[in-house]
C-alpha cells in the first residue's frame, strides 16, 4: 500500500493523511520576538492614549472605570525596560478563518519611578494556515465529513529544516499578574488577576 504525501497547505502547515491532523510549525524565537515588540508598542504614551479614547466612546461607564483602573497602573511605565519572563499556550483553536495560538504572556515593566510591576497579556496570535482555493479542494476530499467541523492540531517547534508559518497578533488584552508558590512542586507559577466580578457579567 502507498504511503500517502502530507497534502500542503499555507506555508508551514500541512496535513498528515496517515492520522487526520492538521501540523503547525512554529518558531519559538519569532513568537518571543513577535510578542515583545507588541507589547512594547502596546505600552507606549501614544497606543494607551488611543486605547483610552476608543474605549470611552464604546464601553458603558463602568466597564470603563474598570478598565481606567486598569490603565492608571501602566500609564508612566517605560516600554524600553520591557522583558518577558513567561509565556504560555492558553488554547490552540482553528476554524474556517485560519488558526489561533492564544498565548498568556508574563512580563516585568519599570515606571518612571523605577519601581517593576509585574503584568500579563492574553495575545491571540493569528495565521491564514488554508492556502488557496486548490489547497481546500484537496483538504476537503481527503477529510470529508471531518471538513470544517473537527480538527486534530499537532504543533511543531523550532523543526530548523521546515519553513515556519507567518503569524500576526489579532487581538491583546492586558490583565495584571500575580506569582504563587506551590509548596508540593517547590516552584512559583504566574497567573492572571482577573477582571472584577462586575465586568465579568459585563462580558458573558
Amino acid at each position: 500500500m502507498p504511503i500517502k504525501k502530507p497534502i500542503n497547505l499555507n506555508q508551514g502547515s500541512f496535513l498528515n493523511p496517515a492520522d487526520k491532523k492538521i501540523v503547525v510549525i512554529l518558531d519559538s524565537e519569532d513568537i518571543l520576538t513577535l510578542i515583545t515588540q507588541e507589547l512594547k508598542t502596546r505600552y507606549s504614551p501614544e497606543t494607551q492614549k488611543i486605547l483610552l479614547e476608543q474605549s470611552s466612546q464604546l464601553l458603558p461607564d463602568f466597564v470603563l472605570q474598570e478598565l481606567l483602573k486598569r490603565q492608571e497602573e501602566v500609564v508612566n511605565v517605560n516600554p524600553d525596560t520591557l522583558i518577558v519572563v513567561n509565556c504560555q499556550l492558553a488554547e490552540i483553536e482553528v476554524d474556517d478563518l485560519g488558526f489561533d495560538l492564544n498565548v498568556e504572556a508574563y512580563f516585568v515593566i519599570a515606571d518612571t519611578t523605577g519601581q517593576n510591576q509585574f503584568r500579563a497579556n492574553k495575545i491571540v496570535l493569528w495565521s491564514n494556515i488554508w492556502g488557496d482555493e486548490e489547497r481546500l479542494v484537496e483538504l476537503e476530499d481527503e477529510l470529508g465529513e471531518q471538513f470544517w467541523t473537527h480538527y486534530q492540531i499537532q504543533l511543531l517547534f523550532d523543526e530548523k529544516e521546515h519553513p515556519t508559518i507567518e503569524l500576526e497578533v489579532s487581538q491583546t488584552d492586558d490583565y495584571p499578574a500575580r506569582l504563587e508558590f506551590y509548596p508540593s512542586l517547590k516552584m512559583f507559577s504566574p497567573s492572571i488577576v482577573p477582571f472584577s466580578t462586575l465586568t465579568e457579567k459585563y462580558w458573558e
